[in-house]
């Protein structure tokens, strides 16, 4: 914002200058104007490239959402159909308009992407008199240091004091890029309506174990944990609101391990990371951290964009064995029993099926889900063939 109050004095100050009544004076301050007038506008475009973002380590100096608005804090890592790159705040209140929980700017830097969208209100907890009603829903990207980038989804309200150029941001559910500084502590906009506030880090220094990154949103490959952008006091407040059961707090979304069947999977032939369809995951879940899940993208629907494509099937296994990260080349035919997750005892829980799945070579895996069968030996020709 200073850079525009710098600019408009200074325009005001040539203006002055160019109506001299001297000829030679007046075409010596037409080349001026031309000169500076191009200068402003490099510094006007540049606002991102001219911000002093700082290198190395960055830490969060306010938390993102008003914490004792939270009901807890859910760890990345929820299977859709492969770990999810973000969490999110849960609100203890929701569902209340106008928006009144909230969200602010973690540390000084540049709001660099903005995107508007609308919800409506829905489901079970709605008061009767706002079901149906609409909402806005934004979401930010704050770019903090050179190398960390912190992201904001289902703000239902922006602070147009703060953030004046997205007032006319139309809904159109995109992504647009834009350069607005803001200082730590700054609040962004409020929550609501929407039961939860998602929240993640996107840090281009982290070397995660994703091993086809090619197919995958930056977001996802560069994912990190919120929790390691914490100091005290704010750690610990964090660490007692966090839903997942045992540290990264934050949640993982790389499991990846070459030559073993742990981790993310392409159906052979998968171009694009929308294609849910041909995505398949063995991995642990988000918030019982010791938990195997499986998750199968098969029943979805290759739907690119923001409409509803399906659900995967995820399973917990029964007995949760064998580990997955011991499974490779050599180990011949693998079966897991397949249970429904949730607090239920498992002795409780009906089967649901069986998985066969068998290690080909380093980075090729065959797998094939049996529902409503309790035990299996061997493939058939529905088997399917993954890739990574």
């Amino acid at each position: 914002m200073v850079i525009y109050r710098i600019r408009n004095n200074v325009l005001r100050i040539i203006k002055e200058l160019f109506y001299h009544k001297s000829t030679r004076t007046r075409l010596v301050n037409s080349l001026f104007v031309a000169i500076l007038y191009l200068s402003l506008n490099g510094c006007e475009k540049s606002i991102y490239d001219s911000y002093p973002f700082t290198e190395g380590s960055v830490f969060f100096q306010y938390n993102p959402v008003d914490l004792s608005e939270m009901k807890s804090f859910e760890a990345m890592g929820e299977p859709n159909v492969l770990p999810k790159d973000h969490g999110g705040f849960t609100i203890k209140d929701p569902h209340t308009l106008p928006a009144d929980v909230p969200v602010f700017a973690v540390a000084s830097g540049v709001i660099i992407v903005a995107g508007h969208g609308t919800r409506y209100m829905q489901g079970h907890n709605v008061p009767p008199e706002l079901e149906g009603t609409a909402y806005d829903d934004y979401h930010l990207i704050l770019q903090i240091s050179k190398s960390v980038r912190v992201n904001y989804g289902h703000v239902s309200a922006i602070n147009f004091n703060v953030l004046p150029e997205l007032e006319n941001l139309e809904a159109d559910e995109r992504g647009h890029n834009v350069e607005i500084v803001v200082n730590a502590g700054d609040i962004l906009g409020w929550v609501g309506p929407h039961p939860a506030v998602d929240f993640s880090v996107t840090d281009y220094s982290l070397k995660l174990s994703f091993l086809n990154t090619s197919i995958y949103p930056e977001t996802h490959i560069y994912s990190a944990d919120i929790y390691n952008y914490f100091k005290e006091p704010q750690l610990t407040e964090m660490i007692n609101i966090a839903a997942r059961s045992a540290p990264p707090w934050g949640g993982k979304a790389d499991y990846d391990v070459k030559g073993k069947i742990i981790g993310n999977w392409f159906l052979i032939g998968t171009t694009e990371y929308v294609q849910w369809s041909k995505q398949f995951a063995i991995v642990y879940d988000h918030l019982e951290a010791k938990r195997i899940i499986i998750s199968d993208g098969s029943p979805m629907k290759d739907i690119p964009g923001f409409e509803n494509p399906g659900a995967p099937d995820v399973w917990w296994v029964k007995g949760n064995t064998p580990a997955p990260e011991t499974i490779g080349v050599g180990e011949g035919i693998i079966q897991y029993t397949l249970i429904h997750g949730g607090p239920q005892a498992e002795e409780h829980k009906p089967v649901q099926g069986v998985l066969l799945v068998e290690m080909m070579d380093e980075n090729t895996m065959k797998v094939e889900v049996f529902k409503g069968s309790t035990s299996e030996n061997a493939f058939t020709s529905a088997a399917r063939v993954y890739e990574r």
